[in-house]
């Protein structure tokens, strides 16, 4: 078996391993997405051809043609190996708790292209100009949208792309996106709608606010015209929707590899792209959540024939304040840390340690419940339980913690700063909170590259890595700091509002975590020690 159009063909071994096909002519249904494109997509990453790209082909297969133009923006090489090797396809293997999988062939996409190629971006060029195409969607991770440093400076490469000829390709994918916003005005100036899908909050707004910071470069380069920058800024005529998304979906496994292998696959092997695995299958859990905020410019799809909510911004902000800044990603963000410094494997396996259970559970219904609005569609209590309860402790998810730990600093301002934020508005006591200054405080300790165990990790990959090291790198374990040692380490970090939405040392927030850092120092096992002692662990 292989997936590809010539291995679909042989429909009586996917059937048999149970596998479930698409309705359609793959390879008919690409000749006529590549002939009439209708919705492009950067980022075509792991989470996307899961869910986004199986939520097209639904739509293809009930008569509704939307078929997905991927886009790779940074390495082509990724583009070759994960879909391009297979007809654009990908398998699903969705994870259940009891055990049981459901196996899928996903065929959304019609057409691949990596855009550092020349003609890739002239192919991507004259479909961005197609009015037939009227939504551009997004999964390229918080640091994709970024064109600030932290401290609020532009980056070199938005510098640089202002003194381009904007007509050009761009290597920064804000700026891309803008070039062939750029092309399209120029071309009729068609009505389309950027949709980010990506996990942070108001990411439509942050997606708008990055693409109007090229653009205003370029009008003040004098290279766009006011009237380029009017079209862009207007609602009507480009839409900048936020939406929530949720479906854990980790990185290839090896044991899902050896399974797909065992059913007769012969092209279902994980390839190393520098630390990112790729594969020809996703695994991913079955729970799953879209909603987005009824701001399109132009003709969308029917998602809500597939399940996905199309809603005001008032349940959109309500229902991404409850999963992304409360319920899920914070409780994430403190397994990952944790479980780096401990050397867990699997975020289920962190699920089973009685304190590191306790903490989560101590930050999603102690500390985070509090300011959470019920948006209506789910309660957050019910939310919350079949987080802590069902989700993460799947022990068929195997979900690597070094996966969550990418881009923590990209992610602390929305998963807590938000929650800080919401206690200062409501005049709720912060002094009260324990879990979070103590995730604070794990963080910067992870900072360290130094596991409990006194041996040296790598820490995941992140945009201000090699500037957060840099603070903490003249410390070692079982060094007895004085408070003021420790706040003149920490206090770059933590009065950083860049980093955590807020200066933490106008909160309690902040001395709280210098305390609990000083304890994680103190030698080996002392993350162990802290933990075990904070969650009353025996």
């Amino acid at each position: 078996m292989r997936l590809n159009c010539e291995g679909l063909a042989d429909t009586g071994a996917f059937t048999q391993a149970g596998i479930v096909m698409p309705s359609f002519d793959v390879q008919k249904m690409q000749e006529q997405g590549s002939a009439r494109p209708r919705w492009i997509h950067f980022g075509p990453g792991n989470i996307f051809r899961v869910f986004l790209a199986r939520l097209a082909q639904q739509m293809i297969e009930a008569g509704h043609f939307w078929p997905v133009t991927a886009v790779v923006p940074l390495d082509p090489n990724e583009l070759d190996i994960q879909l391009k090797a297979h007809d654009l396809m990908s398998l699903g293997v969705i994870l259940h708790e009891d055990g049981t999988q459901d196996r899928q062939v996903i065929a959304g996409i019609s057409e691949g292209l990596a855009p550092r190629r020349t003609a890739d971006f002239e192919r991507l060029v004259r479909i961005a100009e197609n009015p037939e195409v009227t939504l551009v969607s997004f999964t390229i991770t918080e640091k994709g949208y970024a064109v600030k440093d932290s401290a609020g400076a532009l980056l070199p490469v938005v510098r640089n792309t202002f003194l381009a000829d904007p007509h050009v390709y761009q290597a920064h994918t804000m700026a891309l996106v803008a070039s062939l916003l750029l092309h399209r005005f120029e071309s009729g100036a068609a009505p389309i709608t950027l949709m980010s899908c990506d996990n942070f909050s108001h990411n439509g707004d942050v997606l708008k606010d990055s693409i109007l910071t090229i653009v205003e470069g370029w009008h003040r380069a004098g290279t766009v015209s006011d009237d380029f920058v009017a079209w862009v800024k207007d609602r009507h005529h480009v839409g900048f929707p936020i939406s929530v998304i949720d479906k854990i979906t980790p990185r290839p496994n090896a044991s899902i590899a050896q399974q797909l292998k065992d059913l007769g696959f012969e092209d279902m092997e994980i390839t190393m792209l520098g630390r990112t695995p790729l594969a020809g299958f996703v695994n991913s859990e079955p729970t799953e959540y879209l909603i987005v905020e009824d701001a399109f410019a132009a003709e969308r799809p029917p998602f809500e024939e597939t399940g996905v909510i199309i809603t005001d911004r008032s349940v959109c902000d309500d229902f991404e304040h409850m999963k992304v800044t409360t319920c899920l990603n914070p409780l994430h963000t403190a397994l990952a840390v944790s479980g780096c410094l401990l050397r867990f494997h699997t975020i289920d396996e962190e699920m089973r340690d009685p304190a590191l259970s306790a903490l989560v559970h101590r930050l999603g219904w102690d500390e985070g419940l509090p300011v959470v609005v019920d948006p209506g569609i789910v309660s957050p209590a019910k939310f919350l339980h079949e987080v802590l309860d069902v989700r993460f402790p799947n022990p068929y998810l195997p979900d690597d913690p070094a996966r969550i730990a990418m881009d923590t600093s990209q992610k602390i301002p929305i998963r807590f700063g938000e929650t800080i934020k919401a206690y200062i508005a409501r005049g709720l006591d912060l002094s009260q909170l324990t879990a979070m200054p103590l995730v604070f405080a794990l963080w910067c300790r992870y900072l360290m590259g130094i596991a409990d165990d006194g041996a040296p990790f790598v820490p995941s990959t992140d945009p201000l890595l090699d500037e957060l090291m840099a603070h903490v790198a003249g410390i070692s374990l079982g060094d007895s700091l004085t408070p003021e040692q420790i706040h003149e380490t920490l206090a770059p970090i933590l009065s950083n509002p860049t980093i955590f939405a807020v200066d933490l040392y106008t909160t309690p927030l902040g001395k709280a975590a210098e305390k609990y850092f000083g304890r994680l120092i103190a030698g080996v096992g002392a993350v162990r020690k802290t933990l075990d002692e904070e969650m009353h662990v025996a």
